[in-house]
């Protein structure tokens, strides 16, 4: 078995697709268009993301996952990168040999950064 990838649904693709390009430096791996959806999937990292938006209202469920997480070299380029962006973030806190940031994405999908210290 393979890890495949983390859906995540959006209710503005565009938007969405701006923030994790510019904010996790996403690249677009696929990009499906149909009458009532698109599908992007990214790469970010490593890791593949695929935003849903689908016509009409965002429907959210409740989930299990909590946050999505990603190592990065410098956590103060990347709180830099947020201020520039307008986007809020937890106060640096460090857990173990790490400092850590949470942040929110356009749909409150929550985001951590974490960096070695």
């Amino acid at each position: 078995m393979k890890f495949g990838h983390i859906g995540i649904k959006v209710s503005d693709i565009e938007r969405s697709l701006a923030f994790y390009e510019k904010v996790l430096s996403a690249k677009i791996l696929k990009d499906y268009q149909y009458p009532e959806s698109r599908l992007v999937f990214l790469d970010v990292g490593g890791t593949v993301i695929e935003l849903i938006a689908k016509d009409g209202h965002l429907e959210r469920t409740p989930g299990p996952i909590e946050h999505i997480a990603f190592k990065v070299d410098s956590l103060t380029e990347k709180m830099d990168l947020l201020k520039t962006l307008g986007i809020e973030h937890s106060q640096p806190r460090v857990v173990g040999t790490a400092q850590i940031i949470f942040f929110d994405g356009p749909d409150n999908e929550e985001f951590e950064f974490v960096a070695r210290v």
